[in-house]
């Protein structure tokens, strides 16, 4: 038998969301002399699968599963740990390294069966996370996460502001969560934003903002800024570029024809690589009402755009150093929005002096070779606590 930590990463899908990119360099860049890196999926699908590195396998529950003819609450997500247990029982995995609550409510019951240790990484505010994505049963979850987290070996969270919202709704031991910054490849960011693309037209002032449509991300309080810089105070240059899909596009692109924004703003899609279009942008903006760790801000910053992020749970004054690289606003504020966005406008020098120190401070805090160190550091010592 090899030396070789058998780790098995698992997320819900490969879609183009910054969780799935971590997992993507965590797979490409650990030490092969160390670790034997393995995928689980519930869904075998996403523009990222591309990028899963040929040496790591793969598992989808979908793959291994027919929808049941008779389903009821609770009995898909026992299936999902059931077959994740088989996995790690075949696959003899040593760790489960498990991002994002939906999965760890799939990792936590599979590893307590095959008793194996787990790493559960949560990447958003836990309470606002579950209030804004969760319908049904949130109280249920609720209690449930707790105890997942309770038994997770490490925690880990993508940002401080991230791990004192941990400690406080699930009440978890300090030495018991960990934060490790998101890494930034900032060798691929310049080699994808190098790339064609982002032709915009000349003489107006373009924005850009990344994510998927989703409520967490703050769409329709951008599209009510808008209306007041563009219709109300009047700067017609402005062009508003978003990125991204989601359950909310339909309902984005009527918001937009009622306040007569066609001419102004632009939904691109899912791309899978709009880094061209962000270098080019006069301003990135990220409206969210809450995030983790914003990556898309943190990509804006080392392609020295200007930057707008809400002042929101948890992850944008860190990242902005409250307010030392790029400007925040209230969350949830539109006239707050459009008060940033038209003061951009007017002062683009003052904008653009923050932005060559914005990309040394990401050079020096999002590293990769750091990121993967901590990750690897912290499997190797849960590995070895569990052998002794």
């Amino acid at each position: 038998m090899s030396d070789k930590i058998r780790v098995l990463f698992a997320i819900g899908s490969m879609a183009g969301g910054g969780s799935e990119r971590q997992i993507v360099g965590l797979l490409r860049q650990l030490d092969r002399t160390r670790f034997t890196p393995l995928l689980y999926l519930v869904y075998r699908d996403g523009p990222l699968l591309a990028e899963v590195p040929e040496d790591v396998p793969i598992f989808a529950f979908w793959d291994r599963h027919t929808p049941p003819r008779w389903n009821y609450p609770g009995r898909i997500l026992r299936l999902q740990a059931r077959d994740m247990a088989d996995v790690l029982r075949e696959q003899q995995i040593d760790l489960v390294y498990d991002r994002t609550f939906h999965m760890t409510m799939i990792a936590s019951p599979a590893t307590r069966r095959c008793r194996v240790p787990r790493i559960s990484v949560s990447v958003a505010d836990p309470q606002l996370a579950l209030e804004h994505n969760e319908s049904r049963f949130t109280r249920l979850k609720q209690r449930r996460l707790r105890n997942d987290y309770h038994t997770a070996d490490r925690v880990v969270a993508v940002s401080e502001g991230v791990r004192s919202a941990l400690l406080q709704y699930y009440e978890l031991p300090a030495r018991r969560v960990t934060m490790i910054y998101n890494m930034i490849d900032v060798e691929r960011i310049e080699r994808l934003a190098d790339e064609p693309g982002g032709d915009f037209e000349a003489g107006r002032f373009h924005i850009v903002s990344a994510g998927r449509l989703q409520p967490q991300k703050g769409y329709g309080v951008l599209l009510n800024a808008l209306d007041d810089v563009i219709n109300r105070r009047g700067h017609e240059q402005v062009t508003a570029h978003i990125f991204g899909r989601g359950e909310l596009q339909d309902e984005l692109e009527r918001d937009v024809a009622a306040k007569r924004l066609r001419e102004h703003v632009c939904f691109e899609g899912f791309q899978p690589n709009p880094l061209p279009a962000v270098r080019k942008a006069d301003l990135f903006c990220l409206p969210s009402l809450y995030e983790g760790m914003p990556n898309a801000l943190i990509e804006a910053m080392v392609l020295q755009v200007p930057v707008l992020a809400t002042d929101c749970p948890s992850g944008p004054a860190e990242v902005l150093q409250s307010g030392k690289y790029g400007e925040l606003v209230k969350p949830n504020n539109a006239k707050s929005l459009a008060d940033a966005i038209e003061e951009a406008l007017q002062n683009e020098d003052r904008w653009k002096r923050r932005v060559g120190p914005a990309r040394e401070w990401v050079l020096e805090t999002f590293s990769p070779t750091v990121g993967v160190a901590k990750v690897a550091a912290l499997i190797e010592e849960i590995h070895a606590s569990r052998r002794q």
